[in-house]
């Protein structure tokens, strides 16, 4: 297995003072209510009946979504303004930062894809051998967009590593911001809850 895989949340900063306070991330159908939505209801409502064939099952919406890089499609779609309901710059999603490492020293149950969820090509893992199965030289680069001689890079850069029913912030590495003004409001809700937790100045995650 590659060694220190890291997995990225994005969510917005207005929900981080529940996710503390909750101790950590439900998936979506154990979500407190009035967190605030960053997602396509389309999206949504297919991962809603989009089934995980692996161990511990259900669908995809008893997970908590992570990617393996940064700078994924969809920040850049709530970049762009694509979303309904959302009409704000991108500085105020944060990057909730952990590894696969962390997760397994947890012992949470977890399966992964080699690509978006949604999409049929994609494939489900849960053994840890498989992480090779993930496209890491895609992961690693700014650029991910469709092009003529791969029209699938798009699709392979939105692979998600999926942790059942909830995310406790014990597994929080670090979370990464887009400047020093949210960097300071975020270090505030998390004193605020009485955590530490380090928080970074990650420009380079941005668009």
């Amino acid at each position: 297995m590659k060694k220190k895989i890291l997995i990225f949340h994005i969510t917005h900063i207005e929900n981080l003072d529940s996710i503390l306070r909750c101790q950590g991330i439900f998936c979506k159908n154990r979500q407190p209510e009035g967190c605030r939505n960053i997602a396509y209801e389309s999206i949504q409502e297919r991962r809603a009946s989009t089934v995980v064939p692996l161990f511990p099952y259900g669908i995809l919406q008893d997970y908590v979504p992570f990617y393996f890089a940064p700078r994924a499609p969809m920040l850049y779609t709530l970049h762009k303004g694509n979303v309904a309901g959302f009409a704000e710059d991108q500085g105020r999603i944060i990057h909730i930062v952990s590894s696969v490492e962390t997760v397994e020293k947890t012992g949470l149950a977890y399966v992964f894809t080699d690509g978006h969820p949604i999409m049929g090509l994609s494939e489900f893992y849960a053994d840890p051998s498989d992480f090779d199965k993930i496209d890491w030289e895609i992961m690693n680069t700014d650029y991910w967009a469709d092009i003529p001689e791969d029209g699938d890079r798009k699709r392979r850069r939105q692979a998600e590593f999926l942790i059942h029913q909830f995310f406790p912030v014990g597994a929080i590495l670090g979370i990464g911001v887009f400047d020093q003004n949210i960097r300071n409001e975020t270090a505030a809700i998390v004193a605020r809850n009485g955590m530490e937790i380090r928080v970074e100045i990650r420009r380079n995650w941005y668009y």
